[in-house]
């Protein structure tokens, strides 16, 4: 059994094998191990999203003793 080794990511569920592998291993059956690559992981930027809220205050009456007594 020949094997190779590559780091690549996986985007919704494919594992791309690189280009200078591709002609070699095209049309045969393979066999496929997947291992975390911990502290070498290729970050992806994370989306954050940032909701808005509204709080209607009118009529609060904010006691700043009572709330450092807490």
């Amino acid at each position: 059994m020949q094997a190779i080794e590559f780091k690549t990511t996986i985007h919704n569920g494919i594992v791309t094998i690189p280009l200078q592998y591709s002609p070699a291993w095209e049309g045969k059956v393979i066999r496929v191990i997947v291992l975390e690559d911990i502290g070498q992981a290729i970050e992806q930027p994370k989306k954050i999203q940032f909701n808005a809220i509204s709080l209607n205050t009118q009529g609060f009456k904010f006691n700043r003793e009572e709330a450092n007594a807490r």
